[in-house]
């Protein structure tokens, strides 16, 4: 939930209305189904929910929980085809936007098993990495990654980046701002303008769809198609009242949904 916005949490929708379910946790910052279960990212925990009867889930568990302060939790969540749950770790923007969180996992794509097991890091020097997509096909998650609000002038580009194992993208030392300092660190498959501020991103086929909360230049809010290869990015939807962050993909369906706890759907 944001100041102003919907309510937070996790709900089902049916019938143009939504229910929040029962035993709810209050923020839900990504979801994914995977072998039966619901994997929620409440923040500082991963929870998997089991047994879902179309009204309720019967159980659940939490399969990562941490204690320490500084750890920063998660973002977004997806399972890749090695079985393994991936995750982008959030940000402590009001401490690390402009240096390096010293937390071993932060600034980070992270994964661990199915059962919260084995946490290792993918990639590293990624300022926020938010949601994640595994293309059909590929082998390593695609990533939207939240470039600084505030600071040097202009300010650096948002990112998709492709994570492999042991890369490092530089943050903080490189934002991509200044190629000239970027020698030596991964580059990402697509820069987009500062702002743009990529946030939900799915797929079908080749193409990635990709939910900009502000949007390019002065077209506000929108959903953009780019090519899995890399690209430049292509309108697809337009004229949102509110910011985009939410994009999911199910049966030929894209769902969106914005900060006032609006949900659109349109078949892709």
């Amino acid at each position: 939930a944001q100041p102003g916005g919907g309510p937070g949490g996790l709900f089902v929708l049916a019938g143009g209305r939504a229910t929040k379910l029962r035993n709810s946790p209050r923020f839900v910052f990504g979801l994914v189904w995977h072998s039966g279960s619901l994997y929620v990212s409440t923040g500082r925990t991963i929870v998997a929910l089991r047994g879902w009867n179309g009204r309720s889930f019967a159980a659940q568990r939490t399969i990562y929980a941490s204690r320490q302060h500084a750890f920063p939790g998660f973002n977004g969540l997806a399972f890749g085809p090695d079985g393994r749950l991936y995750a982008g770790l959030a940000l402590n923007e009001d401490l690390y936007d402009h240096s390096k969180d010293p937390f071993a996992l932060s600034q980070a794509v992270v994964s661990m098993t199915a059962t919260g097991k084995d946490l290792r890091i993918v990639a590293s020097g990624l300022r926020q990495p938010f949601q994640l997509r595994f293309p059909k096909g590929s082998p390593y998650p695609y990533v939207t990654v939240l470039g600084q609000d505030y600071g040097p002038d202009p300010n650096p580009p948002d990112e998709i980046v492709v994570a492999k194992s042991g890369q490092n993208y530089g943050f903080p030392t490189c934002t991509w701002h200044d190629p000239t300092v970027c020698t030596g660190f991964d580059q990402p498959l697509i820069l987009l303008p500062a702002h743009a501020s990529p946030m939900g991103i799915s797929s079908i086929g080749a193409t990635l769809y990709v939910a900009l909360y502000t949007g390019i230049a002065s077209s506000g809010p929108e959903v953009v198609t780019i090519p899995v290869a890399g690209g430049a990015p292509t309108p697809l939807l337009t004229g949102f009242g509110a910011h985009l962050i939410a994009l999911g993909i199910h049966a030929g369906i894209i769902y969106v949904g914005d900060v006032s706890g609006t949900i659109y759907r349109v078949a892709a």
